[in-house]
C-alpha cells in the first residue's frame, strides 16, 4: 500500500475538526476507478486504499464549508506515479570464478590486475521525465578498497569514491575496463571495486542499495630464480637454485621446466620434479572447495639441476605459469640460460696431472 503524508498545509486548517468534513479521493488513472477516504480529525498518514499501479494516481483533498457554507472545496491535488526501481547487474571476467548468487546483485567475481572486465547494468522502473531525482535515477558508485600487501585482506581497510553518476531507466555497458585501485602500477593493483546503485530515499524510504558487487583485483605473478646468473658456465655440480614466487594467481598452475638451446618463448621443455604448484578446483579437481581465494607466495628449491643438464651444453630453465587468462596458456614468469662444459673441468684435470708425473 502507498503512503501519502499529508502536510499541514494540505490540512483543512480554516475549518475547526468538529465543523468540517474532509476526504482523500483516489482516482486510478489506470481504471479511472474512485475511491474517497474521509479524513478524521485533524489530518495526519494517509493510506491510500489501492496499491499504486504504473500508471499512477490522482489524490485530491476536498474539504466541505462552515455550517453556513455547504460548498465543497478542492484544497491540493497530488499526481503520484509508483515506481520500483530494479536493478540487473552482471560482470564479465576471464575468470569464471563466482562468490555468491549473481542473481541477486551482490556477489564477488575476480580477475587479474593487468586484465580487462566489463560491467552490465539494467535500469528500469523509474518515472522518466519526473522533476524528482528520487523518482528518474538511481546512484551509482564505484569505489575501491585496497587489501593488504602482505596477507591480501580487506578487513579494516579505507574504501575510497573513483567515480560515480546517475543512472535512469535504461542499459549502460562499462567497459572492457581496467582496474583503478590506486597502485603504483597497473599490474600491481591489488584490492577490490565494488559497483553501488542506491535508491535515493523518497517517501518515507530511506536510501537503499540495490545491489553492490564486486571484483576482487590480483596483482600479476612474479617470479625470480636465484644462485645462477645469465649465461653462467658451469664445469662441476650446478648449486641449488632457488625460485622465488609472488602473487601466484589463486586458479594457476605453476612449474619450473628446462630444455636444450637458448630460450625460445613458447617452447614446451620438460618439468623438473617436485617443482609443480597448483591452487583453486581447476587444477585440483579432486577438492571439494577452493583451496585458497587469495594469491601465493613461495619459494622452491632445486637440489638436483645437475642430474637435468648431464650433457654438456647450453640449457634454459624457466618458470611457467598457467591460469584462467589467455586461455590458460603458459605465460613465463622468469628464465635463466646457462652452459654445462664439463670438458674443460676434464682437461684441465689430465694437464694437471701431467704436469706433476714430470721430474
Amino acid at each position: 500500500m502507498k503512503k501519502l503524508i499529508l502536510l499541514a498545509s494540505l490540512l483543512v486548517t480554516s475549518l475547526s475538526a468538529q465543523e468540517a468534513e474532509a476526504w482523500v479521493r483516489q482516482t486510478d488513472l489506470a481504471t479511472g476507478q474512485i475511491y474517497d477516504t474521509p479524513i478524521v480529525g485533524n489530518g495526519g498518514t494517509y493510506t491510500a486504499p489501492v496499491r499504486v499501479n504504473e500508471t499512477g494516481s490522482l489524490y485530491e483533498l476536498f474539504a466541505r464549508g462552515t455550517a453556513w457554507d455547504n460548498n465543497i472545496y478542492l484544497l491540493d491535488t497530488e499526481l503520484i506515479g509508483t515506481y520500483n526501481p530494479q536493478v540487473a547487474i552482471t560482470i564479465a571476467t576471464e575468470d569464471d570464478y563466482v562468490r555468491g548468487d549473481p542473481s541477486s546483485g551482490n556477489f564477488v567475481r575476480r580477475t587479474r590486475a593487468d586484465r580487462p572486465f566489463t560491467v552490465q547494468i539494467e535500469v528500469e522502473g523509474l518515472v522518466e521525465g519526473s522533476t524528482s531525482t528520487a523518482e528518474r535515477s538511481v546512484y551509482l558508485a564505484v569505489q575501491g578498497r585496497n587489501a593488504d600487501a602482505q596477507t591480501y585482506s580487506l578487513l579494516d581497510q579505507p574504501q575510497y569514491l573513483m567515480e560515480d553518476a546517475n543512472l535512469e531507466n535504461g542499459s549502460y555497458t562499462l567497459g572492457p575496463l581496467y582496474h583503478q585501485l590506486t597502485s603504483p602500477t597497473l599490474s600491481a593493483g591489488n584490492g577490490e571495486q565494488s559497483f553501488t546503485i542506491v535508491r535515493y530515499a523518497s517517501f518515507m524510504v530511506p536510501d537503499t542499495i540495490l545491489a553492490q558487487p564486486k571484483v576482487e583485483v590480483w596483482p600479476v605473478a612474479a617470479a625470480s630464480i636465484g644462485n645462477i646468473a645469465d649465461n653462467q658456465v658451469f664445469i662441476d655440480r650446478i648449486p641449488t637454485v632457488v625460485i622465488t614466487l609472488e602473487n601466484l594467481y589463486p586458479d594457476s598452475y605453476t612449474y619450473v621446466q628446462y630444455y636444450q638451446g637458448g630460450q625460445v618463448l613458447g617452447t614446451e621443455g620438460t618439468v623438473v620434479g617436485n617443482t609443480e604448484r597448483r591452487f583453486g578446483t581447476y587444477y585440483n579437481p579432486h577438492l571439494s572447495g577452493e583451496s585458497t581465494n587469495v594469491p601465493q607466495n613461495l619459494s622452491i628449491s632445486i637440489d638436483d639441476l645437475s642430474n637435468y643438464a648431464s650433457d654438456d651444453g647450453i640449457y634454459t630453465l624457466e618458470v611457467i605459469t598457467r591460469t584462467p587468462f589467455f586461455g590458460r596458456a603458459a605465460e613465463r614468469l622468469a628464465h635463466v640460460t646457462f652452459e654445462v662444459d664439463r670438458v674443460i673441468s676434464s682437461r684441465g684435470q689430465i694437464s694437471t696431472k701431467e704436469v706433476s708425473a714430470n721430474p
